[in-house]
């Protein structure tokens, strides 16, 4: 993640709709990948230092839940991450104070908007489903409805054909953790599932077209395995004793799609975390253009670093994985991948 700055010098961040300096307005312009302060020309038109005029996203304007900008030349209401929308929380729920959807489905957003900033930031482009039926993403963000205590509609966090449903429980920090600690998971995040069905996605529509896709196996195993009745043996049984040698993950370990999901999400990870860590001086090492195994040797340095922060605060660690030999391979793969789909798509 880039680090952003205020026309008055302020620090601000990737979230900030305003200077907490100068009170400015800033606004997210996703042709740069910047956050740019904006003045107001009239009511609904903004102006930057450039002079590039914007207006502000619709879902800003009825919800104030989004700092991204839309062109002024642009026909759509929305920004270009909020047209990836199919199903939001339910705001006209207001029976309730605070509004639980409201800051549900900012958080949703918030965590969205990151992952689709790293995609932008490695080169991969994505386009919504309402603009290609075929093979666009769109997200629904549904809640499990309740009966008492007893689940009476249970909503999974998952993907499937260009869907990508996000159970906007995971938006609230006592039912993730109580999910992380049912499910026995060393981390359970927002942006993480956001990762994780971003990688199901981007194989199901794209991905399995390159020529590297044919190696998928080889590092894997193969998809052929019943998905569903592979899930049940995970959920009965659990991973194996020695799963940590092999998968990032334990439940990486339940089906080979699951395997690829998860090295994706942790390859997102790495990179955007040695970025950040890059930008802000935490260290030396930029992840752009360096090899796969670079990349990685970069990560254990600075993962250490990071988890020895953590626990002089207090908390417990930020990175609570081992990358082993096999794991890094799979990384390779993952890494090979995605450089193969961004020259496919700069040729296009």
């Amino acid at each position: 993640m880039k680090r952003f700055f205020c026309q008055c010098g302020q620090e601000v961040f990737f979230e900030n709709k305003y200077c907490s300096n100068c009170t400015q307005s800033l606004g997210f312009d996703v042709k740069s990948l910047n956050l740019i302060t904006i003045e107001p020309v009239d009511n609904s038109l903004f102006v930057d230092l450039d002079g590039r005029h914007f207006r502000l996203c619709g879902n800003e304007l009825d919800f104030d839940v989004c700092n991204w900008l839309v062109p002024q030349e642009s026909a759509q209401r929305l920004c270009f991450a909020c047209q990836f929308n199919r199903t939001i929380p339910n705001q006209k729920v207001v029976d309730v104070s605070p509004p639980i959807n409201y800051f549900r489905w900012y958080r949703l957003e918030d965590a969205k908007k990151r992952a689709i900033y790293t995609l932008l930031s490695i080169g991969i482009n994505v386009t919504n489903g309402w603009h290609d039926p075929e093979s666009g993403l769109l997200f629904d963000f549904i809640e499990s409805e309740l009966s008492g205590d007893v689940e009476a509609t249970k909503v999974n966090t998952g993907y499937a054909g260009g869907i990508v449903t996000i159970n906007s429980l995971e938006a609230d920090d006592v039912a993730r953790i109580q999910a992380k600690t049912h499910l026995q998971e060393r981390q359970r995040t927002i942006l993480g599932h956001f990762r994780h069905e971003l990688a199901h996605y981007l194989w199901d529509k794209h991905l399995f077209k390159l020529p590297m896709s044919r190696y998928f196996s080889d590092f894997f195993g193969e998809e052929k395995f019943e998905y569903r009745e592979s899930l049940d043996i995970y959920y009965e049984n659990g991973p194996p004793k020695n799963w940590p040698e092999n998968y990032i993950s334990a439940y990486a370990s339940a089906h080979p799609s699951e395997d690829w999901a998860e090295t994706f999400n942790h390859y997102l990870l790495i990179f955007e975390c040695l970025d950040t860590a890059q930008r802000i001086g935490m260290s030396n090492t930029s992840p752009q253009g360096l090899t796969a195994e670079d990349l990685i040797d970069a990560w254990r340095e600075l993962a250490i670093k990071l988890n020895q922060v953590n626990r002089s605060i207090g908390l417990s660690d930020a990175y609570p994985f081992v990358i082993t030999g096999q794991i890094e391979v799979k990384l390779n793969y993952v890494a090979s991948v995605i450089g193969e789909f961004r020259d496919a798509q700069m040729k296009k």
